[in-house]
């Protein structure tokens, strides 16, 4: 096997000595075809530099993506479990909402009736009712805004601006705005 591997190669150094040959005899095609594969050694040495580049960049938008995905989530999970707070306090007040819009209707039934006398007692029951509701809606209304004080709406607008920054240059990059 050997043997044929030297035959093999001393082919192809026979080939090589015959272009060379045929480019000191000043053969066109010998001349064009060296032209040729230098061209194409230099396409494929700026498809290699293409390459490297765009590899880089895919890198650049995984770690924009990756730092995003750690600072934004965490935040945004906060923000969302603070409405749903916020949410299920409103819903607890919907009922004596309820209950004040019903009587309201019953006063104003009574008005048409014209029974002046039962006609107040349900008026000072209503404000009495409607001064007690009203106080645990500035108590809950008051929780409620605690809550979103401890949101650092700062922080997160902050930390959206540096995402926006870092990906702008990768987005002009791949031809964004």
């Amino acid at each position: 096997m050997f043997v044929t591997e030297r035959k093999a190669a001393m082919g192809k150094l026979a080939e090589i000595k015959d272009m060379e040959e045929a480019v000191e005899q000043e053969n066109n095609e010998a001349k064009e075809f060296i032209r040729f594969t230098k061209r194409q050694e230099e396409h494929n040495q700026l498809m290699e530099k293409l390459m490297k580049i765009t590899a880089g960049c895919a890198a650049g938008v995984l770690a924009v993506a990756v730092i995003a995905a750690i600072v934004i989530v965490p935040k945004s999970a906060s923000v969302l479990s603070e409405a749903k707070k916020i949410t299920a306090q409103t819903e607890e007040w919907m009922p004596q909402v309820q209950e004040t819009v019903d009587q309201a209707q019953q006063v104003i039934a009574q008005i048409n009736e014209g029974n002046p006398k039962e006609l107040m007692n349900n008026v000072n029951d209503l404000t009495k009712e409607g001064q007690t509701a009203m106080q645990e809606s500035v108590e809950e209304l008051k929780k409620a805004v605690e809550v979103l004080e401890k949101i650092d709406i700062n922080a997160l607008n902050e930390a959206v601006d540096n995402l926006g920054k870092a990906v702008s240059p990768l987005a002009r990059l791949f031809g964004g705005r």
